[in-house]
């Protein structure tokens, strides 16, 4: 679901504030759309009142239904019976007219004052029809306290964004069966015999059955080597796209920013979709780029070279790519971020091994093969510049 924002149709804060609400209600909403609410909701204090203002109109929303449902279902005899203990308590109200109230759907006649009888210490009105509708308002709650911690909740929504590698996805990982931390390489054995080498932020589902042997990959990169099983494919699921074993060693990595992309390095293997019917064969030495939304592509050569295949030694291999690449590449592997003054040093060439077990010295050594300073900000935020 697309997120609201200012530059969109809401021209005003309380129609942003509703589709902010609709946008957190919807169950496809994504981690980068939660993000943008916590950085909408953390840009002014006016955004959390009004967001506290629209979920306060929803909740008066859900009770009106809940009073008209119960209506509905009203029994005649106990309309009465509730119309005499308003009698009793001086007030002539129908049950249905004050939930006719609090539903918004107006009276069509106006009350009419008769002049009560001597004592009565009430007042009557002329007809049945022309019985008061309850004119006191709904209790609005007001909790200040609320959008005070909201707008905390977004500022500690921002700073983790702002601390975590931009592939890290904590909700998944809470639901996975295997997940690496930041840094972390990780190797695991299945059940079959099949091994899983997780690179740094990558997280997979596991689902065995007597038919079939499938892995959703949650996020990250991870290579896979098959066990032999003809009996039961082996398939592994990143959004609608399916890889299938054909072979025995192959990678799928899911990157942060979209594609998805499949290297085979033995044998081959079939890649699917879930809107379309034919499947593309990736075979040795070829790998696949696929953008979601987008039709298949064909596979295309991809030799597996150091630069491929050197991060299951825990090393980074450059070579004559632009810095932006390799600072891309290491935020991967540490904490919080890496960012740039000045547009141009994004294209300054970079060629080198560096460790992946220390990020922060391969940062360093390429600082000053550059002739860049850096100013930190606390422990995880770093900036270089002239």
């Amino acid at each position: 679901m697309p997120a609201p924002s200012d530059k969109s149709a809401h021209t005003s804060l309380q129609d942003q504030a509703i589709a902010w609400l609709v946008c957190l209600r919807d169950d496809r909403l994504s981690d980068a759309e939660l993000e943008a609410f916590a950085d909408w909701l953390s840009r002014d204090p006016l955004h959390a009142q009004a967001f506290t203002e629209a979920e306060a109109l929803f909740s008066d929303m859900v009770l009106a239904g809940s009073l008209s449902s119960a209506s509905e279902s009203l029994q005649p005899a106990s309309r009465h019976a509730v119309a005499e203990q308003n009698r009793a308590a001086g007030q002539i109200i129908d049950p249905a007219l004050s939930i006719r109230r609090i539903t918004c759907q107006p009276s069509s006649s106006k009350p009419r004052l008769v002049t009560p009888p001597t004592g009565s210490g009430r007042t009557l009105f002329k007809s049945q029809a022309d019985k008061p509708v309850s004119r006191r308002p709904l209790a609005r709650p007001r909790r200040p306290w609320f959008a005070v911690g909201l707008a905390v909740a977004a500022m500690w929504l921002l700073a983790i964004s702002l601390i975590m590698p931009q592939q890290a996805r904590l909700f998944s990982d809470y639901f996975s069966d295997y997940r690496t931390q930041t840094g972390e390489i990780r190797e695991i054995q299945l059940s079959d015999g099949s091994r899983l080498l997780l690179n740094t932020n990558s997280a997979v589902s596991v689902a065995f059955t007597a038919a079939a042997r499938r892995i959703v990959l949650h996020h990250g990169q991870v290579q896979f080597t098959v066990a032999k099983d003809s009996r039961r494919p082996f398939d592994v699921v990143a959004d609608d796209l399916t890889v299938r074993a054909l072979g025995t060693v192959f990678e799928v990595y899911k990157t942060a920013t979209g594609p998805t992309e499949v290297s085979v390095q033995e044998h081959a293997v079939a890649v699917s979709m879930a809107r379309q019917d034919s499947d593309v064969t990736v075979a040795q030495g070829q790998g696949l780029v696929y953008q979601p939304g987008l039709p298949l592509p064909l596979p295309h050569p991809r030799a597996v070279g150091a630069e491929q295949s050197a991060w299951r030694q825990h090393r980074l291999v450059i070579n004559d790519r632009p810095l932006a690449d390799l600072i891309s590449e290491l935020e991967r592997y540490r904490l919080g971020r890496i960012f740039l003054a000045d547009a141009a040093l994004k294209n300054l060439r970079v060629t080198g091994v560096f460790s992946l077990d220390a990020p922060d010295e391969a940062l360093s050594s390429v600082r000053k093969a550059l002739a860049l300073q850096e100013t930190r900000i606390g422990p995880w935020w770093v900036l270089l510049h002239r």
